[in-house]
């Protein structure tokens, strides 16, 4: 893909797509294994079906937390293939995006500042108390990045008043990228919230959806859903990292006790 540097694959991952890709399309493999609790999710690039990344939700977890991986198959934890992880509350309502350092809780005293991890994203989805099978409503925010540098803005919460999850509720977006889903109309002919995916999607879901800032919702910055039973599509542009974007999407995969 032009202009897409895939020397450094984990840098590529993590970093801001280039702006000058527009939009980078992939699918999303869903793989089931016999004897295994939770399956594999594998990213391929659509052009040239090149392999990106990989994730599975770890089964002693007291909460959902899946570790994603730039190398096919390996997804140890202290692995050098680690990307980071997601990880959510019990309700499944609040997910939180980490790269692959030190929990603050965890650090040593030596343990320098660049060492401690880096919050690269939260997904926040409304509560269902009604019990409404509509579309799920979704707020979130990745950090601001530069435009002339494209260097995203460094979030290395010490505090849980610093978190990007404690802006929302304050409704304090600035140094972030402040995203919604946006809102499907219902369509009396089929009979379910439809949004248009321009083909890439062709399977009606509540998983499925398209993020945009409030103000420009004719951007679609981030779009997911499904093609098969277990394929799905997923497709995004700056300022979105293929990490972030993989990250949130696990979101969506994961079940939500108060919203489905």
């Amino acid at each position: 893909m032009e202009f897409c540097d895939f020397s450094d694959m984990k840098s590529f991952l993590r970093l801001p797509l280039p702006k000058e890709a527009h939009t980078m399309q992939c699918r999303i493999t869903r793989r089931k294994t016999s004897g295994q609790l939770y399956p594999v999710y594998e990213v391929y690039l659509r052009e040239g079906d090149r392999f990106l990344m990989c994730a599975k939700k770890k089964a002693t977890a007291k909460t959902s937390y899946y570790s994603v991986s730039s190398i096919k198959g390996d997804l140890r934890r202290q692995s050098g293939a680690c990307l980071g992880k997601v990880r959510s509350n019990f309700l499944g309502t609040e997910f939180c995006i980490y790269d692959d350092g030190v929990n603050p809780k965890s650090a040593r005293v030596d343990d320098s500042e660049d060492m401690l991890r880096r919050e690269l994203g939260v997904v926040f989805y409304a509560a269902n108390v009604l019990g409404s099978r509509g579309p799920r409503k979704m707020q979130v925010c990745i950090p601001d990045v530069d435009t002339t540098t494209s260097e995203p803005t460094v979030w290395r919460p010490q505090r849980p008043s610093g978190t990007m999850l404690a802006r929302i509720r304050a409704q304090k977006y600035n140094n972030t990228v402040y995203m919604i889903n946006k809102p499907p109309r219902w369509n009396d002919d089929v009979g379910a919230y439809v949004l248009n995916f321009n083909g890439r999607v062709t399977m009606a879901s509540v998983k499925n959806f398209q993020l945009v800032e409030p103000e420009n919702q004719d951007r679609v910055i981030l779009q997911f859903g499904r093609v098969a039973k277990d394929e799905f599509t997923m497709d995004f542009v700056w300022p979105m990292s293929p990490f972030q974007a993989f990250a949130i999407t696990l979101s969506s995969f994961d079940s939500k006790i108060a919203c489905d």
